[in-house]
């Protein structure tokens, strides 16, 4: 009898293989990520994950599909405090070295690969949407001047922009105060009294 997709089996070879997939990924890079080193990683079988995943390319997009989330989301409380508390969030999940391999290598496959794309839009993607949503409830509880909503793209490049370059391009190690200043230096111009 043919195992469906919500057999325990197959749920628990299917996430050992992710699992395995994703430390492959982040020790080696994404040619690293074959079914048979996920087979041998995982201890399964290479037909398991030739049956879950039947190309190389499908297996790597589960292995980067595997832990992602948006990078930021949002909520009616202060601004401010959300954006520090995400972006020191952001940080540190920059500064984990499986983390920056998984992200560079969405990026990098995402400018020719649809699946990828896909995955960079769920973790970029939804940011301004949410975010002007945010500005616009700051702007209305006296947080921010009027108009603030209308730049969200901006705002989040001056947050997220120097994290993903000091991470990415200088191999910083990002520290919790710089991420408070780059919000408030992000934030300033929009301020009440400003």
């Amino acid at each position: 009898m043919p195992r469906t997709n919500d057999d325990p089996r197959a749920l628990r070879s299917r996430a050992a293989a992710l699992a395995a997939a994703t430390e492959l990924l982040v020790e080696g890079g994404p040619e690293n990520v074959t079914h048979a080193n996920v087979a041998r990683r995982a201890g399964i079988g290479r037909a398991t994950v030739y049956r879950h995943w039947p190309d190389q390319q499908t297996l790597l997009i589960g292995a980067l599909a595997n832990d992602i989330r948006p990078l930021l989301a949002f909520d009616d409380s202060p601004v401010r405090d959300q954006l520090t508390t995400q972006a020191e969030q952001m940080a540190h999940r920059l500064n984990q070295p499986n983390s920056v391999s998984v992200l560079a290598t969405i990026i990098q496959r995402a400018e020719r690969d649809e699946d990828a794309r896909r995955i960079r839009e769920e973790i970029f993607g939804q940011a301004d949407e949410g975010f002007a949503r945010a500005l616009a409830a700051a702007v209305e509880r006296g947080e921010l001047r009027p108009g603030a909503q209308e730049h969200a793209t901006d705002l989040i490049a001056r947050i997220i922009g120097p994290l993903l370059f000091q991470r990415f391009l200088l191999g910083v190690h990002l520290e919790k105060d710089w991420v408070v200043s780059l919000v408030d230096a992000a934030l300033a111009p929009w301020l009440p009294n400003a």
